[in-house]
């Protein structure tokens, strides 16, 4: 399907996106301000209008302005595969995690109900550490933990501060995970105190805030292969853990990720749809194509900058081959099983 009928689809289905039912306006993706219009728009009727979050979101206006239509674009594009008809693995998979969380208890048409709220919270807040990273003298990284629950592998815990020094304190996913966290489990603390708020506050929700707030932190840390040329500074600055092997299998595709759909579904389909996210990589979005078969994405395009960067997702998170102007991500690890 071209990417243009792709988001006109998914637009269409207001039921799937408009979790307030506010009747928004659909946005222009390709207009940076009208973006702006319907982030803040979507913050206002959650209730996070008034707060540091907020005028994150202006910052990054201000700072990088095209980063508004990148995190409009993967809210949308994150939405269609979730509930497209043939994303049954995908689908499965993510409720099969969700499902777990105590405050969906276990109610599989809930999580349904609920995603387009996960996936706002992950993607309209996962760059607002943007205006930080611009900050030539780098941006101390916030005091705050967040607690652990799962949603990414555990080595994050102890590479992450590590990785902020290597970065010369320039990293906009670990910025941003942290103040996520910390201010909205501030903000859902006092709304379910105030009296006026029509909205759900509960206590259960932290959790899902911790689950995200992670997946926010861990998105652009990146690893990579042994015969790296950075390989070195990796291990100097204490980031072995990032360090995967470049050893391959008889059919040429790497042995070992660290990062799949059976363990950390959430996690590994919030990076492959901010991978394959186009508005931050190509000017021709028209010519884009993108088809979902079975346990395998086929995206087409005859950008050539736009294919490498999708093709990289093999350096660390999924096999991927490219094949004239297709590239095809398997979403399985499990060599054996991919045709």
């Amino acid at each position: 399907m071209v990417i243009r009928q792709l988001y006109k689809n998914i637009m269409n289905r207001r039921e799937l996106w408009d979790y307030y039912n506010k009747e928004i306006n659909n946005p222009i993706i390709t207009d940076v301000n009208d973006c702006y219009r319907f982030i803040t728009e979507y913050i206002k009727y959650s209730e996070k209008s008034e707060t540091l979050l907020f005028e994150n979101v202006k910052r990054l206006k201000d700072n990088s302005p095209q980063r508004l239509s990148h995190i409009v674009s993967t809210f949308f594009l994150g939405l269609w595969f979730y509930h497209h008809k043939k994303s049954t693995y995908l689908h499965s998979s993510i409720k099969d995690e969700l499902k777990m969380m105590n405050c969906f208890q276990n109610d599989y048409d809930e999580i349904d109900k609920q995603f387009a709220y996960v996936w706002f919270m992950a993607t309209l807040f996962h760059d607002l550490g943007y205006p930080a990273e611009k900050n030539k003298d780098g941006t101390i990284m916030p005091n705050h933990d967040i607690p652990f629950v799962g949603s990414v592998p555990e080595f994050y815990r102890t590479v992450y501060s590590d990785y902020y020094t290597y970065r010369d304190n320039k990293e906009h996913g670990i910025f941003a995970g942290l103040t996520f966290d910390r201010d909205v489990c501030s903000i859902r603390d006092y709304q379910h105190h105030a009296s006026d708020s029509k909205l759900d506050w509960k206590e259960e929700l932290d959790e899902l805030y911790h689950y995200v707030a992670w997946i926010i932190l861990a998105h652009n840390i990146w690893m990579i292969r042994d015969d790296d040329e950075k390989v070195s500074k990796y291990i100097e600055n204490n980031l072995n853990e990032l360090v995967l092997s470049s050893e391959k299998s008889i059919n040429g595709k790497y042995k070992e990720y660290r990062v799949n759909f059976k363990d950390y579904p959430l996690f590994t389909f919030f990076c492959l749809i901010d991978t394959i996210e186009p508005t931050k990589s190509t000017s021709c979005q028209p010519d884009i194509s993108i088809k979902l078969e079975g346990k395998k994405i086929i995206v087409k395009s005859n950008d050539a900058f736009y294919r490498k960067k999708i093709a990289d997702l093999n350096d660390w998170l999924l096999p991927v081959s490219v094949e004239n102007e297709a590239v095809t991500i398997w979403l399985v690890n499990e060599y054996d099983v991919i045709d």
